[in-house]
């Protein structure tokens, strides 16, 4: 069928899709088999982290509008971030609505929260997740300091 040059292997042709499956055996799982537990969906993360992100990009976003807002472009695109930030959280709240049953942090409950390399206590959760937003908010501040001092208003 395809000649190459140093392929010279020859291949069985079967006539029929039959011919070419192997046989399927049906497994029954026996009856006492334990069930399965439930998929654990969401971040078991107390709401006071969700709300301190919010806060942290929100200020990003209002320091960069009162830095840059006069211009039209920085508007437009301070307008689309505010669009992606929205977004990213509508999305972590529609994926955490997914677990009705979940009403409290493991956080709050135990102190500690197991990740895939051991658990983490309250202070190095908090320290991990909120320290990208913080940055971006001191960011934002600072940027809108600078801007407010030297006079450079757009």
């Amino acid at each position: 069928m395809f000649d190459h040059a140093t392929d010279r292997r020859e291949y069985e042709v079967a006539e029929r899709y039959p011919d070419m499956l192997p046989e399927i055996a049906i497994a029954i799982a026996p009856v006492d088999s334990p069930v399965a537990q439930p998929e654990a969906r969401g971040f078991e993360l107390p709401g006071r982290i969700w709300v301190a992100m919010i806060a942290c990009y929100g200020l990003f976003l209002a320091s960069m509008f009162a830095a840059l807002g006069g211009s039209g472009k920085a508007a437009f695109g301070i307008a689309i971030s505010l669009v992606y930030v929205t977004v990213f959280f509508a999305v972590a709240r529609v994926l955490i609505a997914q677990n009705p049953g979940a009403k409290q942090s493991v956080l709050d409950r135990d102190g500690f929260l197991m990740t895939h390399f051991g658990p983490m206590d309250r202070k190095a959760v908090y320290g991990q997740i909120l320290v990208v937003p913080l940055a971006v908010a001191l960011f934002g501040l600072a940027v809108a300091i600078i801007i407010a001092l030297s006079g450079a208003a757009i």
